[in-house]
């Protein structure tokens, strides 16, 4: 008898130590499963929180955008370079993130598609002139300009060291060659011999600069020539135009300094550093390209017109086979050009003009931040059409 109730306490004992590891077995998974769902679920909420940040983001650089095109449509462009703050503009917080939005003149640069005249699809000399004297003064190797002509043309004849569908469809993985004009500069970066590090980063010499010493410039001469300046797409850019109004004049109120000095091959530094220094003497607005047309800089000479000297009647020295005495009207029916005649296209007939001083193309971009996400929409505006040329969301 007593060994049976011995028996039983040990096994009512056992029984109960098991009955505590289920319960502690239980409670441990209870709490790993829990813990783990609680981590799961505090994932989907940073995601979710990721997102609606992200999405609020998207919304401030719309708004920031939006905000830029209403500058651009309401306030006097003169105003918008006088005060620099409606191109530039401070930070604006809102809804519990920031607005930051960006003006600039994309008529200022040259644009790649105006290499190929739209109209007839043959190369526009003019701007390839222009373009190839940017290039050697930033270095790159002027035959870089043909896969550029090469990749916009629609015919299939290889313009110099250019690249056309043989080339393209050589390659691994073989690329569709576009013959047609580009949408957006970062296109660029997809043709033969180009990069984004070429496009989009300084190409400034430093062995370069060693022998251009900057000790002999003033202050104002230092800061009107800056890095940026070197990075090629500050003076490039591609965007279609509206229907057939393209315009490929630089507008010299937003042109750097390389494109300044493309302009002309009779173009120099003091002409461009005069174009500089007036403009920030006018307040950083140069409204009347005439404006620089009596500066010394400005006249010197770059070719002329030719004209038929005025007959003689000496007829005797045409009789002996003498050369007629040189007439006193010679030379006076040619026309001397000077570099304004040329930029500005006045007085001419061979010059359609290479500047302007009216802004007509520009970029807007919008940039939200929220949290960590940012977000960043922007276009090319054309203003005195009142269209979007192009947009982009990233």
């Amino acid at each position: 008898m007593k060994l049976s109730r011995t028996r039983a306490y040990f096994s009512n004992k056992r029984r109960g130590g098991m009955i505590l590891f289920l319960v502690a077995a239980i409670g441990g998974s209870s709490f790993v499963i829990a813990n783990q769902y609680a981590g799961d679920r505090m994932i989907d909420f940073k995601i979710a929180k990721a997102n609606a940040d992200g999405f609020k983001a998207f919304l401030l650089a719309r708004a920031g955008m939006q905000g830029g095109l209403g500058a651009l449509k309401k306030v006097p462009e003169e105003v918008l370079y006088q005060s620099g703050i409606a191109f530039n503009p401070p930070p604006i917080p809102m809804a519990g993130g920031t607005i930051y939005y960006r003006i600039s003149a994309e008529d200022g640069k040259f644009n790649i598609n105006d290499l190929i005249k739209a109209y007839d699809n043959l190369p526009n000399l003019k701007v390839q002139e222009m373009i190839t004297k940017l290039f050697e003064q930033l270095g790159i190797p002027r035959e870089r300009i043909f896969p550029i002509i090469d990749w916009i043309d629609d015919n299939s004849e290889e313009m110099g060291g250019g690249a056309e569908v043989y080339y393209y469809s050589n390659l691994k993985p073989p690329r569709k060659i576009k013959n047609a004009q580009m949408y957006s500069l970062s296109e660029l970066t997809a043709l033969k011999g180009w990069n984004r590090k070429l496009v989009y980063e300084s190409l400034k010499n430093p062995e370069k600069e060693k022998n251009n010493s900057k000790d002999f410039l003033s202050e104002e001469e230092k800061l009107l020539v800056t890095d940026a300046d070197y990075v090629l797409s500050n003076n490039i850019t591609a965007y279609l135009p509206f229907k057939d109004t393209g315009d490929d004049r630089i507008n010299i109120n937003a042109a750097p300094y390389h494109v300044l000095m493309s302009i002309s091959e009779f173009m120099t530094r003091q002409a461009v550093m005069r174009i500089l220094k007036y403009k920030l003497e006018k307040g950083g607005y140069i409204k009347e390209i005439n404006d620089l047309k009596n500066f010394a800089e400005f006249q010197i000479k770059t070719t002329s017109m030719g004209g038929t000297p005025a007959s003689t009647s000496n007829t005797g020295a045409a009789n002996n086979n003498q050369p007629p005495p040189p007439s006193a009207n010679t030379g006076q029916n040619q026309q001397a050009l000077t570099l304004f005649d040329e930029i500005a296209g006045q007085g001419t007939a061979v010059s359609t003009g290479r500047v302007k001083t009216k802004g007509e193309i520009y970029k807007v971009v919008g940039v939200g931040t929220v949290g960590n996400a940012t977000r960043r929409v922007s276009c090319i505006f054309d203003l005195t059409n009142d269209q979007i040329l192009f947009y982009s969301e990233d």
